[in-house]
């Protein structure tokens, strides 16, 4: 048999709050999302008025959206190019490593490598070397993809047939994603080939050219279903022949990180490899200065000078 319970009355006070509440979810609640929203406005006109280099009225907006905002890293990050446009690199510095410090907050939160690379870039201009090499190492230390123990097992194969067969086998065998970390690997590969640890430099730099070369063949297969990797060779004389690959490939670096692979290769004992890498370049036009180099490295080769690291 159901018992019916009887329903106590609602008292006048907790009537009162449960109408508080509809007025905070009703009002309050979308008022702080309007004014979230304003400050993303005033960062985007910031961001217009960069565009236009009017850093003065652009300065102004992002720190009206850090006002109101409280935590805003991406402006925070904004104001830091404009100091960095304006040759002020301490307070460049200042505000990425701000940003920085308040990752956590970023809406895309794979923007902290960004602000990662712009430190970077700062302390190479700089010569801070070790300060440049501790920020790209950071990248470095989130890509699962080289970093994990699967990963560093695939890197060792990877490394191995390159040495023992070169870097045709190697991009028949292997394809790698467009990775957040490959402008590190090949700024660290330089930085190792320069500081005479020419292991290190061959790991990023081959990392870095297979990572490259994987983009540029993808967009091959893209553009022409049929498409299969036969050599480097072909692989380069293929971006000759495509704009848009042409500029891809001089602005990601790929001409550079074959170069000092070549050179690392050559000052690590294995010459053969690096003439290899070096006759490629010379038949890239679109190679530019390191054609060039390549070219004088065919002639008489040379390992270029350390840097200067300051204690």
């Amino acid at each position: 048999m159901r018992r019916d319970v009887a329903r106590a009355p609602i008292e006048p006070g907790v009537l009162a709050l449960v109408c508080v509440c509809v007025f905070v979810l009703a009002f309050v609640v979308p008022s702080f999302a309007d004014s979230s929203n304003q400050f993303w406005l005033l960062y985007e006109q910031g961001n217009a008025a960069a565009s236009q280099r009017e850093f003065g009225q652009a300065m102004q907006f992002y720190k009206d959206a850090v006002q109101g905002a409280g935590i805003f890293p991406e402006a925070e990050s904004a104001i830091g190019d404009i100091y960095r446009e304006e040759g002020e690199a301490d307070l460049a510095q200042r505000q990425y490593e701000k940003a920085y410090d308040e990752r956590k907050s970023l809406y895309v939160p794979e923007e902290q490598y960004e602000i990662l690379y712009k430190l970077a870039g700062l302390f190479e201009i700089r010569q801070a070397y070790k300060q440049m090499e501790d920020d790209l190492n950071r990248i470095v230390a989130d890509d699962k993809k080289f970093q994990d123990t699967q990963a560093q097992h695939l890197r060792g194969q990877v490394e191995k047939n390159f040495l023992e067969k070169g870097l045709d086998r190697v991009l028949t065998l292997y394809s790698f994603q467009d990775s957040f970390s490959a402008r590190a690997h090949s700024k660290l590969g330089w930085f190792y080939y320069r500081t005479g640890r020419y292991a290190l430099a061959i790991s990023h730099l081959l990392y870095s050219v297979v990572d490259r070369t994987s983009v540029i063949r993808d967009a091959l297969k893209e553009r022409d279903v049929d498409y299969e990797f036969s050599t480097t060779e072909a692989l380069l004389a293929s971006i000759e022949q495509t704009a848009d690959l042409r500029t891809y490939a001089q602005s990601a670096g790929l001409y550079a990180d074959i170069y000092y692979l070549a050179g690392s290769l050559f000052a690590n004992g294995y010459p053969a490899h690096a003439r290899t890498l070096w006759t490629l370049l010379t038949r890239a036009p679109s190679a530019g200065q390191y054609r060039d180099l390549a070219l004088r490295q065919m002639r008489k080769p040379f390992i270029e000078p350390l840097l200067t690291i300051a204690k």
